[in-house]
């Protein structure tokens, strides 16, 4: 019996090729595609057959890791392959906290991907090693993130934010990845800096080397 997938990705082109690459894989079968939360949510209330959900974290509506807590307490036993572009130790490490079996970055290999679809179907563990470089090697140890939100009473969206603004992301670059107006990510960061006492980027880097030593 082949194995079914549910994509929940808005992004069209993705989830298109996603199809694609299902179509070269004879076990699998892929059985809908969804946009946001809300359509995930009333897929799976109404189907009981989905194997595999691969799941991208930027959705409007409900967005994925909003979700994943959803998905863990009402469909336990689905199997959960994040598949996103913030392909960061600490996001995979929140996705893995919240009952994801697996995480691969949208950038992944062919092969990689292939891997993660077979074995995240099996009920296994698949979590596709970030690359680190320059602009993350400080922030590489997995519980360092957990340990700042914890401390500081982050919500998951502001460690979302964090992420971004630690790769030199602007203002209406975060915005437009996480479908909030550059308004609202203003306020986030307002909010972020005054709940950890600091002024700037640079704070932010001295408090993550400060938690992580």
């Amino acid at each position: 019996m082949k194995k079914t997938i549910l994509i929940a990705d808005d992004h069209d082109l993705f989830a298109g090729g996603l199809k694609l690459i299902l179509e070269t894989m004879p076990a699998f079968e892929m059985i809908g595609k969804v946009s946001n939360g809300k359509e995930l949510i009333d897929f799976l209330e109404n189907h009981d057959q989905v194997d595999l959900l691969a799941l991208d974290l930027s959705m409007p509506l409900m967005d994925g890791m909003q979700a994943l807590p959803f998905l863990q307490r009402n469909f336990p036993s689905l199997n959960v392959l994040v598949v996103t572009g913030q392909h960061t130790t600490a996001t995979m490490e929140l996705c893995r906290n919240l009952g994801a079996k697996g995480f691969v970055g949208k950038d992944a290999s062919l092969a990689i991907f292939k891997e993660a679809l077979q074995e995240v179907s099996e009920g296994r563990g698949y979590f596709q090693p970030v690359r680190t470089g320059m602009e993350n090697r400080v922030y590489t140890i997995d519980d360092t993130f957990e340990k700042l939100r914890e401390t500081y009473q982050l919500s998951f969206r502001e460690m979302e934010i964090i992420q971004m603004i630690l790769h030199q992301q602007e203002t209406n670059a975060i915005a437009q990845k996480l479908h909030l107006s550059p308004l609202t990510v203003k306020t986030h960061r307002k909010n972020i800096f005054k709940k950890l006492k600091i002024n700037n980027v640079v704070g932010l880097m001295n408090l993550l080397n400060e938690m992580k030593g």
